[in-house]
């Protein structure tokens, strides 16, 4: 099965890390500012955003990443808070891999990054053809990360697959839906938010599994103000701290049968244009 090409968010939440990033001549992560595009910088409350070539302030793409936050925070009955997003863009692809490839060296192939460490949340990213669709959808990390801990991974991808999607669409990602519905028919796929919650690594992430973690959220987020209740309820627990628990069981409590109602709205989905 194909891995994710598009998008990877990693979370590094380890304090060495970011003592490393802050004294000269720490042994282990280099200070990467050296090769970071920092000629430039716009601060766009709550953006701060790096570059090498010269952006407008009121850029369309900007501003739409700003009001991304309060879109999403309301749709998900969160607090805002005042802790940035830093974004590097990188011009130039080659000089983009070439510092993800020397300062993380462990990080896939992908056009953008999210990188979280004790004390900052930010996004390295490749200015290119689909910028805006992987600034919103790593930006939106970005304004999870800062609100809530512990986010577990299948809820903060499905709600960052949902929040890529442009303005004015519901969140719907039909590749998603056609993937998931070509699955069903011809191989065998089937919902099973239990082994999602088993996911605890972003490399370990299938295409299908991005498309899946979207669909439930679409199915919770985006039809009913019932169902969205319930990620409310579980994101105010999670902001309570220690591991989070279980929330499949919770679904099912409510839907017994949700792997036939995520596949029924998947089906409606797919007849909508």
């Amino acid at each position: 099965m194909k891995v994710r090409q598009t998008h990877f968010a990693l979370v590094i939440a380890i304090s060495i890390a970011a003592a490393c990033w802050a004294l000269p001549g720490c042994v282990g992560l280099s200070r990467p500012v050296s090769t970071l595009p920092t000629k430039h910088t716009l601060v766009i409350d709550p953006l701060i955003v790096y570059s090498d070539f010269s952006l407008p302030p009121h850029h369309r793409l900007l501003d739409d990443l700003v009001a991304e936050r309060g879109e999403l925070l309301a749709k998900l009955d969160l607090p805002k808070t005042e802790e940035p997003v830093h974004i590097y863009l990188f011009e130039s692809e080659d000089r983009f891999h070439e510092f993800i490839g020397k300062h993380f060296p462990d990080f896939p192939v992908r056009r953008a990054f999210f990188v979280e460490t004790d004390t900052r949340l930010t996004v390295y990213a490749h200015w290119g053809d689909r910028v805006a669709e992987d600034l919103r959808h790593e930006v939106s990390h970005g304004y999870l990360h800062a609100v809530v801990p512990n986010l577990p991974l299948w809820l903060d991808e499905g709600l960052a697959e949902n929040a890529e999607v442009p303005r004015g669409e519901g969140g719907l990602n039909r590749p998603h839906v056609e993937l998931l519905l070509e699955n069903l028919e011809n191989y065998g796929w089937r919902p099973n938010l239990e082994r999602l919650e088993r996911i605890d690594s972003a490399a370990e992430m299938t295409q299908i599994d991005y498309a899946e973690a979207w669909a439930w959220m679409h199915l919770l987020m985006e039809t009913d103000p019932a169902r969205r209740r319930l990620v409310h309820d579980y994101l105010s627990e999670l902001r309570k701290g220690g591991p989070p628990p279980l929330f499949a069981p919770r679904v099912k409590g409510w839907f017994p049968q949700a792997d036939e109602l995520l596949i029924a709205h998947l089906r409606s989905l797919a007849a909508t244009r």
